[in-house]
């Protein structure tokens, strides 16, 4: 990804912050919370510098968040009641989040991060959580 020193800083210090928050709470709807300024700041910094990376990890972590976040919203309106969302799914959020701040602040690729919190968001859908409960989804 090319984006300079400063905004690639900027950016493993915000996913950092996001991790160190996110701990800090057992609430699901705070860690979402919390989760959403990763692709907030992917924003603003795709609008200061472009780069074809940036926006699919923009796109990645928006989707991620608006996956879980409809599971949660639907389990605490007490709907879909058999589709859980597995217990670790925040904590291996969490590792892949600190995953993708080393490889961005390291000038790696991140496709393998994001392949991981998607399927942690798939986790959470209907077919996903079947396949998770098969062992087939590993999380």
């Amino acid at each position: 990804m090319k984006l300079s020193p400063n905004m690639k800083n900027e950016f493993v210090k915000e996913i950092d912050y996001v991790i160190d928050r996110m701990k800090a709470t057992n609430s699901a709807t705070e860690k979402l919370y919390y989760f959403s300024a990763t692709f907030g700041i992917a924003q603003r910094i795709i609008n200061f510098e472009y780069d074809p990376e940036l926006v699919f990890i923009h796109q990645v972590l928006q989707f991620v968040f608006n996956t879980v976040n409809i599971r949660i919203g639907s389990m605490s309106k007490g709907l879909e009641a058999p589709i859980l969302v597995p217990d670790s799914i925040f904590d291996k959020l969490e590792e892949s989040l600190s995953e993708l701040g080393k490889q961005i602040g390291q000038g790696k690729k991140t496709y393998e991060q994001l392949e991981k919190m998607v399927s942690l968001a798939y986790s959470t859908t209907g077919n996903g959580y079947y396949l998770y409960q098969k062992g087939m989804l590993k999380i």
